[in-house]
């Protein structure tokens, strides 16, 4: 049959989509898959692969579980540790004295062979008392006295204590110039050595303790902390 109005080439595509359209086969649907309650599509999960299992039985091997109801395992109690009774250091004293200083020096030479070495001091400084008089400034009124009490300028104490052999300066401590003006003064020396203990000073009344520990086993009377007058 001759198709009117059509190229031969278009009337050759259309007798091969004609030939062609009877042999397609339309697509299969897919089955739906299961259904969640809410009307979801449930996700599959896919079957695990079973796992190879790892032990080093040098160090891990297989055990029988323990019976269920086991009781604990008594353990033993442990006693507190001991109480350890700390003895106090018994101090015996080496020098004691009362020293009027006026810029006067003293000096004394020891051996420590079981430091401390302590060195106890209280101080009396000179107090010097003066009336200072103000005038009134105004003719009806008397004029005004009144009473000053202070340490002395002049008054110090110092104490130094030397190395013997060279002289170094290995501990010091003292009252007034570049010290405070604290009355009690307490040095140590921790140290084992021949020592030259110095005390100067002056306007200055010092009371001195010196004090080791006592050898062990000594029949001596303890020594206790110097005691200053309040």
């Amino acid at each position: 049959m001759k198709l009117l109005g059509l190229s031969p080439a278009l009337a050759v595509v259309l007798a091969v989509c004609l030939l062609f359209s009877g042999c397609i086969t339309p697509p299969k649907e897919t089955p739906p898959g299961p259904m969640t309650q809410n009307g979801g599509m449930a996700t599959t999960v896919p079957t695990p692969s079973p796992t190879q299992e790892i032990m080093d039985t040098q160090y891990v091997t297989p055990a029988t579980p323990f019976p269920t109801g086991t009781p604990a395992t008594t353990r033993p109690t442990y006693s507190s540790t001991p109480n350890f009774t700390f003895e106090p250091t018994v101090y015996k004293v080496i020098y004691l004295n009362t020293i009027d200083f006026k810029y006067s020096v003293s000096a004394y030479s020891t051996t420590v062979e079981n430091p401390p070495l302590i060195i106890e001091v209280c101080l009396a400084p000179k107090m010097v008392t003066r009336n200072i008089w103000y005038e009134s400034r105004y003719t009806s009124r008397e004029d005004v006295y009144t009473t000053q009490t202070y340490v002395s300028p002049a008054s110090y104490f110092e104490i130094r204590v030397r190395d013997k052999a060279s002289g170094d300066i290995v501990e010091k401590e003292g009252f007034g110039k570049t010290y405070s003006v604290d009355t009690k003064k307490v040095l140590q020396v921790r140290t084992s050595g021949e020592y030259l203990v110095e005390f100067s000073g002056n306007d200055i009344v010092a009371t001195v303790q010196m004090r080791v520990p006592a050898p062990a086993g000594a029949d001596v009377t303890p020594a206790g902390t110097l005691a200053c007058p309040s």
